[in-house]
């Protein structure tokens, strides 16, 4: 039995029925991976006098924090394909990157993995949603002490399903999934994977209780294809895999069409959403779906500004992702918290920490067991040095996250299902 004792402990519920909110003076006893209390030092030390004591005096501890959308298989192509304006192109680029790079073995997959791992959980992640072509990582990232659900991609525009269905059995009965590592489906995108593979994938996660995301409404060429039938995506669709073209285009936004697909009454993760309709949004609200923002990525292919705002306020679960390094700096969701606060200084810094941590629990179908420090809950926390003494925040606490979010100090200790996994 663990007793830390830190500042300022953010996200927790120190009793039944309490609100999720903010300790001062505060304590978290971990047992057996899990959070067995939390609430003030002095109680807890008085009521666990057996337990080990970990002090992290002048530090505050939040969730471990939720990268909700990356793919980790193309870490090894950080900054190596430059944006030029056109996405489709630059897909086209990074495939023949990343297939030069394996013919010159530049680069060895399950070394590449194991350091965005190292990296992520440096920054304070402690959980993934990795989605692989393929589903070739699970088994590397399952040696690596970081929780994550494993989204296996899946294709397909033609009407028979029977590969796609062999492959998603495939990938059911073959993965191990542990205490760190649960199993999900991820129909591509629908410029890429057509409405029967959707609800095939739907069906499966309902049968299965797996989680689900998807691509959706990422580009202006995506809504091109999908209204017209034509433009970028239809023409390096039939160089990339020999596809005859036939497709019935559905007329329609992305979102509109997707939430017109029969999909089992299961939730997904929607990687992205940078383009949608006011009536989109309000067919959205109200639905379960979950939408990853991804900030730096987002960025980084000049978007328009994101509508998490607009979305937060409907209540559509928004959390956020920082997709690849390919079009990313680095996978670390502090970072992403960082650039929401210079880029969106009104924005309440309490919603960026929801947005870091419950809300991608939530996404991934993981708020029973992460997300916020309650007892139960599995122990995935971080802890943060803070400049100033506890007294010097204020009653709430607003300050510390203000700290946090203006500084580029890194966590101290990570833990994750009550493991330390780095602590400086």
């Amino acid at each position: 039995m663990l007793l830390i004792r830190c500042d300022w402990l953010f996200e927790a519920e120190v009793a039944a029925g309490a609100e999720v909110g903010v300790v001062t003076e505060a304590g978290v006893v971990v047992e057996d991976g899990k959070v067995a209390a939390c609430g003030e030092f002095q109680l807890l030390r008085e009521r666990f006098g057996s337990a080990e004591i970990l002090d992290l005096s002048g530090c505050v501890v939040l969730p471990g924090l939720i990268n909700a959308h990356t793919h980790l298989e193309l870490s090894g192509l950080r900054e190596q394909v430059a944006y030029e304006g056109d996405f489709v192109d630059w897909v086209d680029r990074l495939g023949q990157a990343r297939r030069q790079g394996k013919k010159l073995g530049q680069w060895d997959l399950e070394e590449v993995v194991q350091q965005a791992c190292v990296e992520s959980l440096r920054s304070g992640v402690t959980t993934v949603g990795d989605v692989c072509f393929g589903h070739r990582v699970w088994q590397m990232l399952a040696q690596q002490k970081i929780r994550k659900v494993c989204f296996a991609e899946v294709f397909g525009l033609g009407d028979d399903l029977d590969e796609q269905r062999d492959y998603l059995n495939k990938c059911i009965e073959q993965t191990q999934p542990d205490e760190l590592l649960t199993l999900g489906l991820s129909p591509h995108a629908p410029y890429s994977a057509q409405s029967g593979v959707y609800r095939l994938a739907a069906q499966l996660g309902r049968e299965h209780g797996l989680a689900l995301t998807t691509h959706l409404a990422e580009t202006m060429e995506e809504i091109e294809f999908l209204v017209s039938g034509e433009g970028p995506w239809r023409n390096y669709l039939k160089k990339m895999f020999n596809w005859d073209g036939d497709f019935e285009r559905p007329g329609k936004m992305p979102v509109e069409y997707f939430l017109e697909m029969e999909l089992a009454e299961q939730d997904f993760l929607l990687a992205h959403v940078n383009y949608i309709t006011f009536d989109e949004l309000e067919l959205l609200r109200g639905r379960g779906h979950s939408v990853a923002y991804c900030p730096r990525s987002h960025n980084f292919f000049g978007h328009p500004v994101h509508p998490f705002q607009k979305m937060l306020e409907l209540g559509i679960n928004v959390c956020l992702g920082t997709d690849s390094l390919a079009s990313n700096s680095s996978l670390s969701i502090l970072d992403e918290m960082r650039f929401l606060r210079r880029e969106f200084p009104d924005l309440d810094v309490g919603a960026i920490l929801r947005m870091a941590t419950i809300n991608g629990a939530k996404a991934l179908q993981l708020d029973d067991k992460i997300g916020s420090i309650r007892v139960g809950k599995e122990a995935d926390l971080i802890a943060l040095p803070l400049v100033k003494k506890a007294a010097d925040y204020g009653s709430n606490g607003a300050g510390v996250l203000e700290e946090v979010l203006d500084s580029e100090i890194l966590p101290g200790m990570v833990m994750v299902r009550g493991e330390i996994v780095r602590q400086d």
